[in-house]
């Protein structure tokens, strides 16, 4: 009886063998797909040559000047969308709340400032944007990197993304968006000397576990990257793709199918698996961010924002060399020379030349028609208004001025930027889905491995900007306060000193009951309730505008959606943001009926926050310092004390944020304390408690 093959999952390479045989069938459909959309007419390769300037070989004109205007298009409409960091909410559903969701939201946006391997976010997500309108769609690894250094210090620990080349990924053929395909394929150029590092892990397992095969294989063998697709820029700047050409450093092609429930690595060439692992990510997605503009039906790469352009710019590229070719003939025209009554040696152009002759009209000039050069003009800017409308920009020479002519009408002014304002909000839209995949991939990483060592407790990142600290500050994340039971221990004191206590004592024993308001536990692994330490979520520098907040497992439970704020992102966004807050501070200081309608509600306008933020978004650094704080208005300071080693803290669990929690006293004691024998105690307390 045949042996059945475990067609499932297993790192042995002689029984994966009908997986090697999917991988690869896989492997070649999307490899001979690719080859075809980068050959044909008006393909990859074509649009890279038209965004780089490069005409074609059977060009018919003499002259060959180009006009970048894809480049110039493209790159600027890169820069109106990506202009800024991202900004974004996170929108607590199941098990959040608003706390923990502006905790999470610093989380991600203290990784996104982090995600720099290989470049900024913004700058990745810039040529994510510019290989997007170029070939329709443009895909990015999400993944969760974790560094180390010799000494086992961590280097880096948290969400990274790393955009991918369009010629070395692969989709399924029915997909019609990353999210619902079967299956995606990575390749990558991989030195084997950098997977020798990286195959044995500390644990003692094997991240390659065929690694060994693949070396025995592919013994005195020729890796090279041009034998599988020719480097277009390369080809183009007369450089030489040379990746593989190391014998030193030998690199081999490799390629992961990843799949929703399993990870497969393996050598197309050499038919190695190198791993077949499950997908190790909770999300149970495809790590794959997919960035496209315009969907079109039956592909699901979606449509190129260049190729439908292609031939508009051929045909200004035509108009602008068909005229200095013109120019230049009307310039040096032709010379009709009479045969043997001339000597053609002295005809040369210049000043005082002297042509020797047998007749006046031995040599004449080729009256040639000039006609071409007046319409040059209308037809070149009749053909990049065609360009720029086409391409959602705003277009010059469209009205019944001379086209020429810099100066527009108000009316076409205001068209033009409407048109490019439409199309760039439609380009929005799509760019906030891709983030928001992205984010969401984040967060559900962050709840699955930034706390994956059981021996970390804590998580502290540094918040700054104005926003997010005041924010925190406002929900009391650095306050101090006094407990119940920190409350009925100084009135058992008071009451034990028959109310005989002064000022200074009764203030000492508040700020030796004062505890955390969000306490984090120091060292959750005592047992001792006495001996356990606590300190605030959030501390506050010494300057006092920035702090370092403190993340516990606990506070990344809960379900949200992120909501990205893709508009932040463009350019002149900020230029806005100070306009509205230029506004509301005119209606808050000028318009008495607002502030009497705020004054009836009980609400007092911040306007110092206002202010403050205002000056800062205007490029004003530190901008609290020309608000100093009034020495009349000046309380005393009761905070800093931790309860660290009190009898008097409680015993509280080293827990996250935990919502609908009752605050504790504001502004001092209010409770009656009753004594052991005897009515109950009102204490006086110091003013300013």
């Amino acid at each position: 009886m045949a042996k059945k093959v475990d067609n499932t999952i297993s790192t042995n390479t002689n029984v994966n063998a009908p997986i090697i045989t999917e991988v690869i069938r896989h492997y070649l459909e999307w490899t001979q797909d690719n080859q075809k959309r980068r050959s044909r007419p008006n393909g990859w390769d074509a649009i890279t040559d038209a965004y780089w300037g490069k005409l074609p070989n059977d060009w018919p004109y003499q002259s060959k000047v180009v006009d970048p205007r894809i480049r110039t298009t493209t790159l600027e409409k890169k820069a109106r969308l990506l202009n800024q960091k991202l900004r974004g909410r996170l929108v607590p559903r199941e098990g959040g709340d608003e706390l923990k969701a502006r905790v999470n939201n610093a989380l991600l946006d203290f990784q996104w400032d982090n995600a720099n391997d290989g470049g900024t976010m913004l700058g990745k997500w810039g040529a994510m944007d510019q290989d997007t309108r170029m070939y329709a769609s443009r895909f990015a690894l999400t993944k969760w990197r974790h560094k180390e250094d010799s000494k086992g210090e961590i280097l880096f620990d948290g969400n990274e993304f790393y955009p991918l080349d369009v010629r070395d990924t692969g989709v399924d053929a029915s997909f019609t968006h990353i999210r619902n395909a079967k299956w995606a394929q990575v390749r990558e150029w991989a030195k084997v000397e950098d997977m020798e590092d990286v195959n044995d892990l500390p644990s003692g397992k094997k991240i390659y576990p065929g690694l060994p095969e693949l070396q025995a294989t592919m013994l005195n063998s020729n890796n090279r990257r041009d034998n599988a697709y020719p480097n277009r820029i390369l080809q183009i700047k007369g450089l030489v793709d040379r990746v593989g050409e190391d014998k030193s450093f030998p690199v081999v092609e490799l390629v992961t199918e990843y799949r929703t429930d399993r990870w497969i690595t393996f050598s197309p060439r050499y038919k190695v698996i190198l791993r077949d692992i499950p997908n190790p990510y909770k999300h149970g997605k495809i790590p794959i961010v997919q960035l496209r503009y315009y969907s079109v039906t039956g592909d699901g790469w979606g449509e190129s924002e260049i190729e439908p352009v292609l031939p508009l710019w051929k045909a200004i590229q035509a108009i602008l060399c068909g005229y200095l070719d013109n120019m230049n003939v009307h310039n040096r025209p032709p010379l009709k020379i009479i045969d043997q009554a001339v000597r053609i040696e002295t005809i040369v152009f210049g000043p005082e030349a002297q042509w020797f002759v047998d007749r006046p009209d031995a040599v004449t000039e080729f009256q040639g028609s000039n006609s071409a050069m007046q319409y040059f003009q209308t037809a070149y800017s009749a053909a990049v208004a065609a360009f720029n409308t086409a391409m959602g920009d705003m277009s010059q020479g469209i009205s019944s001025v001379d086209p020429m002519n810099p100066k527009k009408t108000a009316t076409e002014i205001g068209q033009s930027a409407k048109q490019q304002n439409t199309r760039d909000q439609d380009n929005q839209t799509q760019l906030s889905e891709a983030l928001q995949d992205m984010m969401s991939m984040w967060l559900s990483n962050n709840q699955q491995f930034l706390f994956a060592d059981p021996t970390k407790q804590e998580y502290i990142m540094r918040i700054l900007g104005t926003d997010l600290f005041n924010y925190f500050k406002r929900a009391g994340l650095d306050e101090q306060e006094l407990t119940a039971p920190a409350m009925k221990a100084i009135g058992d004191i008071i009451s034990q000193q028959d109310g005989n206590v002064s000022d200074t004592d009764l203030q000492t024993l508040v700020d030796a009951g004062k505890t955390p308001k969000f306490p984090i536990m120091s060292n959750p692994k005592e047992k001792n309730p006495k001996k356990q330490t606590f300190k605030s979520k959030m501390t506050i520098g010494d300057m006092g505008n920035e702090a370092e907040l403190t993340i516990v497992p606990e506070d990344l439970e809960g379900t949200y959606d992120y909501i990205p704020d893709v508009k932040s992102m463009a350019a002149g966004s900020s230029d806005q943001l100070q306009q509205a807050r230029t506004d509301a501070i005119n209606r808050l200081t000028t318009n008495p009926i607002v502030l009497q309608q705020l004054a009836a509600q009980g609400v007092t306008p911040d306007i110092k926050e206002l202010l403050i933020s205002d000056l800062e978004n205007a490029g004003l650094t530190d901008a609290e310092r020309y608000f100093p704080q009034s020495n009349a208005n000046t309380q005393p300071n009761l905070a800093g004390q931790t309860g660290q080693g009190n009898p008097l803290a409680p015993n509280v669990p080293n827990g996250g944020l935990q919502a609908g929690a009752p605050p504790g006293p504001q502004g001092g004691i209010s409770n009656q304390m009753a004594g052991p024998n005897g009515p109950a105690v009102q204490p006086q307390l110091p003013t300013g408690i």
